[in-house]
């Protein structure tokens, strides 16, 4: 006679039981869904923005290629501000200005760049600019803050040892011979080997020697 299977068995078979990880991912796989989805979600975005940086690129080169007035520059500047272009867009222009004998114009739109991008490839050279222009205004003051900024803040641009240089002669002008002497030794020896070493030993060479403490009084 077959035996009738009893009611105190359990109903489920003990080899179907649930492990630890199963009852884990039950409980949480929504979180890892949702989290998968949020991965995916940001690698479209930075896809989407890398796309759309690389387009915009090229239509701001492609525009400032064929620029060749004011007009031109400053559309490149409007419609694309804050690319290389629309930087380049804002030097060329400060130099049409420069030019034209504007100079405060010029130096106003250099400043609005350096503003804009601090970090352009021209932005050591723009200081540097920025400084003969205040420097022929008559703001010598300013001349020196710029200089310096190009000379410190771009040790790497080659335009940084050509603002030492005019550093130094705006120095020399103010009657300031030892500061320049100085100024034109650092030349040397921070950027051995450049044009404007050589310039900067030829300032030296010019400049009287520096009289040591209590030389030249009569005996």
């Amino acid at each position: 006679m077959d035996e009738r299977p009893s009611v105190l068995k359990p109903a489920i078979d003990p080899a179907l039981d649930l492990s630890d990880s199963d009852l884990f991912w039950q409980a949480h796989w929504k979180k890892f869904v949702w989290g998968l989805a949020g991965v995916i979600a940001l690698i479209l975005a930075v896809g989407a923005w890398k796309f759309w940086s690389a387009a915009t690129l090229g239509a701001a080169e492609a525009l400032y290629s064929t620029a060749t007035t004011a007009e031109a520059w400053r559309e490149v500047v409007e419609q694309y501000p804050g690319t290389v272009p629309a930087g380049n867009a804002q030097v060329q222009l400060a130099r049409s200005m420069q030019a034209a004998d504007d100079l405060p114009g010029a130096a106003a739109e250099l400043e609005k760049f350096l503003a804009a991008q601090p970090e352009h490839p021209l932005a050591g050279a723009a200081w540097l600019t920025l400084g003969e222009l205040r420097q022929a205004q008559g703001q010598s003051d300013s001349a020196l803050e710029a200089y310096r900024t190009a000379s410190s803040r771009y040790k790497t641009s080659y335009t940084a040892p050509l603002a030492l240089v005019a550093e130094a002669n705006l120095l020399q002008s103010r009657g300031s011979t030892g500061e320049a002497r100085a100024v034109l030794e650092s030349v040397g020896s921070l950027h051995p080997g450049t044009p404007a070493a050589m310039v900067a030993a030829g300032e030296l060479a010019r400049l009287a020697p520096a009289q040591a403490p209590g030389a030249g009084t009569a005996e």
